[in-house]
């Protein structure tokens, strides 16, 4: 019997590992156990995906984040409670699998210290942007990993441009497709009824003049579509919106939510602002054109399939034509995301690589 841990902390991961978590479960030569870290601790971004998903309870809950913590204080603290964990339940895994580029990811750096085989899911994604923290962890995390799993050809070639071995790097498509298929109904597309916005990247909510001209532009869409623009209610974005005193005109905030009322949400939508990853992924398998208030994207296959386009530059005289694009009816392809049997061929990979 083998033994794979899986060490998740936030709420894209949890979304996109949910089969994967269901795989290693049944598989019969597999003992799977599931760490939450805990770096998302409101209900709204970690419990409430649980339930909607059918995620089982985590195995252990390390409870690194809490308000006002700080990205190197969670790092410090969670290499330290992962290997004590393991000394004190006398815990030997034979594989640790990470997913993605938030802080959680960087604990594979004293875990293959101390010897531990480690695979990452995501691999190989490149934005070339390093005011990205993610960018500097999926970076990491890659290098310091035996197993690379990545979702697209093009990110196989990017690791392998960093030296990374061929041999270590499987191309499996991305994870986000099924947990999607449990819950919605591709073909259909509900009323538009409004325009999403989602900001919560340090490279727009700490510069106060792009976060002006990206609520510039929302009551721009407000003003020229007569509909109404809801902007998700992330915390560091709102206190950087009340830090420099911005008005946020006649946009509206709303509540985090569950995964199935987002993504009903999200079909409402008559086209989303987002400088989020999976905001790329996920509304280019609904058919939703995506405006990117970025300069540069881990996810170009997302801009060459008109799934979505940068904003850049952010500019007045650019707004109109944003929202011409957005309004195109244009053909949208998605194959770049892969047939949904990923959480298959990485599990299948893992048993063959583990002996």
């Amino acid at each position: 019997m083998k033994t794979v841990i899986t060490i998740t902390g936030i709420r894209p991961d949890f979304i996109r590992m949910s089969e994967v978590f269901r795989r290693l479960d049944d598989a019969p030569w597999c003992n799977h156990i599931l760490i939450h870290t805990g770096q998302h601790y409101d209900p709204l971004l970690s419990g409430v995906f649980f339930e909607d998903l059918q995620i089982r309870e985590p195995d252990y809950n390390l409870r690194i984040g809490s308000p006002g913590k700080k990205h190197y204080e969670q790092q410090s603290l969670l290499g330290t409670k992962i290997i004590e964990l393991f000394e004190k339940e006398q815990i030997n895994p034979d594989l640790i699998l990470f997913l993605g580029d938030s802080n959680s990811v960087l604990a594979s750096v004293p875990l293959r210290k101390e010897g531990y085989r480690i695979g990452h899911i995501e691999a190989g994604m490149r934005s070339y942007d390093e005011r990205m923290l993610e960018e500097i962890n999926r970076k990491v995390c890659d290098h310091v990993s035996n197993f690379l799993f990545v979702y697209h050809e093009n990110y196989k070639k990017k690791a392998l441009r960093e030296g990374i071995s061929e041999e270590s790097v499987f191309v499996v498509g991305n994870t986000v497709v099924e947990p999607l298929r449990k819950v919605v109904d591709y073909g259909h597309r509900q009323e538009p009824k409004h325009i999403l916005m989602d900001i919560h990247r340090p490279e727009n909510f700490n510069y106060p003049e792009r976060l002006k001209k990206i609520l510039e532009f929302g009551n721009h869409c407000i003003e020229k579509l007569d509909k109404p623009v809801k902007m998700l209610k992330f915390g560091r974005t709102m206190s950087s919106i009340e830090k420099h005193g911005f008005d946020i005109g006649k946009i509206e905030v709303v509540d985090l939510m569950g995964y199935k009322k987002f993504i009903k949400f999200m079909q409402e939508s008559i086209f989303i602002i987002s400088d989020s990853g999976t905001a790329q992924e996920e509304p280019a398998l609904l058919n939703i054109p995506v405006l990117v208030p970025r300069e540069f994207t881990e996810r170009p296959e997302s801009i060459e399939n008109n799934n979505s386009i940068l904003m850049e530059p952010l500019e007045t005289k650019n707004f109109s034509s944003f929202i011409e694009w957005a309004l195109l009816d244009q053909d949208m392809n998605c194959d770049w995301l892969g047939d949904g049997n990923t959480s298959k061929m990485i599990v299948e990979k893992i048993k063959e690589v583990l002996g």
